[in-house]
């Protein structure tokens, strides 16, 4: 195997597969990039059996033809520090690979090598090939609004009955529903599909391959995501990049059953408004009784806090209201992480009373639901 390659897009390729490089490898080849160059192209790939990830690169001048698994952090790091404008990769005595640029010479010890494609690695994960017509494709822009607005709500830790650190991911004849929740709150978008095989799926995903999409998929060419349901993966493809997440197999919560109707109060407010009295009152909070309460009445709302020992605020804002009032409590943070996420100026909260669910409309079919915290005064 020898190619020469553009130093930015080996740099770049290499950032696209570096999510899937296991920091903490049970096999060492999981810590690997499996690197093939074929005659017109270089494929890089890395997988921890929870993401996979395969870039493809065509700015190359490949004189030999091969592949070779080739630790993945070492290579990372050295492309990262590297000047010259191109890099030599270059397959010698079959277990050393030498990256050269400019003066600058690199020998890594390789894991796995081929000089021929046709022979696969055998340590190295199998990476799924994406061929034929996807099950499922979406506007590249709306997807990624999607992740934004549910990635940040799923839980931190696994529960043993719902698959609560999983975003769900269902389509429902033509609309594509992302959710995430951690059970005290529940992020739920609807967008619609492009085209799709099935009029029903629901597969829920482990985040971190969302989160890899995305944070790379916006540079990638084209106006459309393309999904392939694979049994127990999910494959997205956007331009070069493709990219795969193992699917959880435990249930997901019935979040049409968390999602309340319309309320009896009804409250529209400027979403920055709102968030900088968020802000102001959350500096007199802690992490072990964080607690704003809203105070609304007709065309006011106040944002509230008080901590015994560092003292009290109040923040007051218009707001579009017309009731009897209502009071109700929240942890600060889980209001700004909403409205960090929405997509539009005007936000409305919703509540039958202080004690049940507020829905916050935050955009186009971008609903979040948000648990009371039950206190006095």
């Amino acid at each position: 195997m020898k190619f020469l390659i553009d130093r930015l897009a080996f740099r770049d390729a290499l950032q696209r597969v570096e999510m899937a490089i296991d920091r903490k490898p049970t096999r060492p080849v999981l810590g690997g990039v499996l690197i093939e160059a074929h005659n017109d192209s270089v494929v890089l790939m890395a997988s921890d059996l929870d993401i996979a990830v395969r870039y493809r690169v065509q700015q190359v001048q490949v004189d030999q033809p091969g592949w070779a698994v080739i630790p993945g952090r070492e290579l990372v790091d050295i492309v990262k520090d590297l000047e010259a404008e191109t890099v030599t990769v270059h397959l010698k005595n079959g277990d050393q690979c030498e990256l050269m640029a400019g003066e600058d010479v690199c020998d890594l010890v390789t894991m796995e090598t081929g000089m021929d494609l046709s022979n696969t690695p055998e340590a190295f994960p199998a990476v799924p090939v994406l061929e034929g017509d996807p099950d499922l494709t979406v506007a590249k822009e709306d997807f990624l609004l999607m992740v934004a607005a549910t990635r940040f709500a799923t839980s931190r830790v696994q529960d043993n009955r719902f698959a609560t650190e999983g975003v769900l991911l269902e389509l429902r004849d033509d609309v594509v529903t992302l959710v995430g929740t951690d059970g005290r709150r529940l992020a739920c978008i609807r967008r619609p599909a492009i085209s799709h095989k099935a009029d029903r799926h629901r597969s829920v995903l482990l985040p971190k391959v969302l989160d890899q999409i995305l944070r790379y998929g916006q540079d990638e060419e084209g106006e459309e995501l393309a999904v392939h349901f694979l049994g127990n993966l999910v494959g997205f493809r956007i331009g070069n990049l493709e990219s795969f997440g193992r699917v959880l197999d435990r249930e997901y919560p019935n979040y049409d059953n968390v999602i309340p109707k319309d309320g009896k109060h009804s409250v529209r407010a400027h979403r920055e408004s709102l968030a900088k009295k968020l802000r102001l009152a959350s500096h007199l909070t802690t992490d072990a009784a964080a607690v704003v309460r809203l105070e609304v009445s007709p065309d006011r709302m106040e944002v509230r806090s008080e901590h015994e020992g560092r003292g009290r605020a109040s923040a007051a804002l218009e707001v579009d209201y017309v009731g009897d009032g209502l009071s109700a409590a929240f942890n600060p943070a889980f209001l700004l992480d909403g409205l960090k996420a929405s997509h539009t100026d005007q936000i409305e909260l919703q509540m039958e009373d202080g004690n049940r669910p507020a829905k916050f409309t935050l955009g186009d079919g971008f609903h979040y639901v948000v648990m009371p915290l039950s206190t006095t005064g």
